[in-house]
């Protein structure tokens, strides 16, 4: 366990245990930002061609609605992808667009998402630590000695800019963890994207009541994570692998189980 200590007065950490775990988590962090930022989210893209004949065929089979049809990038629509307002384009097993990463989550860049907030929130957990390792160094105060009170006017006052990067830091801890425990449950415990969660009741393929929402795409927590993180395990496991960008249809067992077979 890394401990704080002090030498000729300065604050002195574990290189091996604490610089050496702080550099990598960072490289890890900005590797994963860097890969949801530029990284194809799953756009769906067709030649002029393909978009003349697509309309020709949907309007042929009385098929040319909203639900199959993108009526601005004038494609049909695979199952799972949704237009993206903000980007203007269709995505591959939609999930939301995120502002912080500026591009769309989908089908190319959903696992990527999911390692940046993990490596954020971890990015967190090193400020708060950092912000405690100070104060037991610089700050003549103990939560032991002096209670509650009087420790936090101590340290707010032995350092107010310390103290502020501490608050920042719970609050955004709060909302990561939020947000990735939100994404975990619907990645692993119901095997939908944020987008088929909000909108679950415009979708025939989902079973929806007042209490829950039936996934033809819920394999199970440990296969869905499986299957969404691509765990191999040197071949032993062999997780389902779907181009979202080119599956349209899917038959599911309608009396209420959870397998699927995509067609």
């Amino acid at each position: 366990m890394s401990v704080c200590v002090s030498l000729d007065g300065a604050a002195h950490l574990p290189f091996a245990t604490v610089h050496v775990p702080f550099l990598l988590n960072s490289v890890a962090l900005f590797y994963n930002f860097g890969k949801s930022w530029k990284s194809d989210p799953g756009i769906i893209k067709a030649s002029e061609e393909q978009k003349k004949k697509t309309i020709v065929e949907l309007a042929e089979t009385g098929s040319l609605d909203l639900s199959v049809f993108c009526s601005t990038c004038l494609i049909r629509k695979p199952i799972r992808s949704k237009h993206c307002a903000v980007c203007n384009r269709c995505i591959a097993k939609f999930d939301h667009h995120c502002p912080w990463v500026g591009n769309c989550v989908g089908s190319g860049n959903h696992r990527y998402f999911m390692g940046y907030l993990f490596f954020l929130l971890c990015m967190i957990c090193w400020m708060i630590y950092g912000c405690i390792c100070y104060w037991r160094i610089h700050c003549s105060t103990s939560y032991s000695q002096d209670g509650f009170w009087l420790y936090l006017t101590q340290i707010a006052s032995c350092s107010p800019w310390m103290f502020w990067m501490f608050l920042n830091s719970v609050f955004h801890f709060m909302w990561v963890a939020v947000l990735i425990l939100c994404q975990l449950y619907q990645i692993a415990g119901l095997g939908i994207t944020t987008n088929e969660r909000m909108n679950a009741r415009r979708y025939k393929h989902f079973k929806v009541t007042a209490t829950s929402i039936e996934s033809p795409f819920n394999h199970g927590c440990v296969r869905n994570l499986m299957d969404f993180f691509e765990v191999r395990c040197c071949g032993l496991i062999r997780p389902v692998a779907v181009d979202w960008t080119s599956q349209y249809t899917v038959d599911y067992d309608q009396t209420g189980g959870s397998g699927y077979q995509l067609v």
